[in-house]
Order: structure tokens, then sequence, then C-alpha cells
């Protein structure tokens, strides 16, 4: 246990919110709680996607702004992926979804691994 409560959220670039937006709604099942103006750049959007247990991805578009369109080099100081414990139930249902989708995935020792739109790597942890 540390001095925190946890995470509140993970602030992420994204490059469409509308695409980031359909498949955490549509494919995970994480429904888009918040969509509000950036208070630090006006031309930005600030979108949340709950996750559970009251944390959410803050998903931030800047289309005005060229140099936060790109995707992140991997490495150093980025993020690897979010890993997020799920009934097994619904991990199936989910994974269900994925194939339907024809969304690509990896699954390694029992997890499973998706990209968001974005490129941010998602860890689907079962548990019974």
């Amino acid at each position: 246990d540390g001095p925190t409560q946890g995470v509140n959220h993970i602030a992420v670039f994204a490059k469409n919110l509308e695409a980031t937006a359909k498949f955490y709604s549509e494919i995970m099942d994480m429904p888009v709680i918040r969509v509000s103006a950036n208070r630090d750049v006006a031309e930005s959007t600030h979108m949340n996607v709950a996750i559970g247990n009251g944390m959410s991805l803050a998903f931030f578009d800047f289309p005005n702004v060229p140099r936060l369109q790109r995707r992140a080099p991997e490495g150093v100081g980025n993020v690897m992926h979010v890993a997020l414990p799920i009934a097994r139930n619904v991990f199936v249902e989910l994974k269900g979804r994925m194939d339907g989708n024809k969304i690509k995935y990896e699954e390694v020792g029992g997890s499973l691994y998706v990209k968001d739109p974005n490129g941010l790597g998602i860890e689907l942890m079962p548990y019974d």
C-alpha cells in the first residue's frame, strides 16, 4: 500500500476521439462518461472512459498541434500497456466481440493484449 488512493485517471493523447469512443463503448463495454472542452487548450476535447472502480482513461485530442498527431515511439518513459482485471465471463464476451469485428489481439499467459485506435496497449487479465 502506498500513500495515495490509487489512480483516478490516466491521460492519453488521442488521434481520433470518435474511433476511440466506439472502440471502448462498443467493443470493450467501457462507457464514455464525460466529454468536455480541455481546460488548457480551447480546441482540444477531453473524453473520459470508465474502466472500473471509479477509474478512467482520459483521452485528449489536439487537432491543431501536428506534433501531437504522431504515434509516440516505443521506449523508456512511455506506457507499455494498461492491465485491467476482468471477470472471465466478460473476458469471453469481449474476445468474441473482437473476433466478430476483426480486431487483432494476442493471447499470452492467459491474458489478452489489444491496441486501441491510438496504439495504447490494453491487457485484459481474466479472473474467476
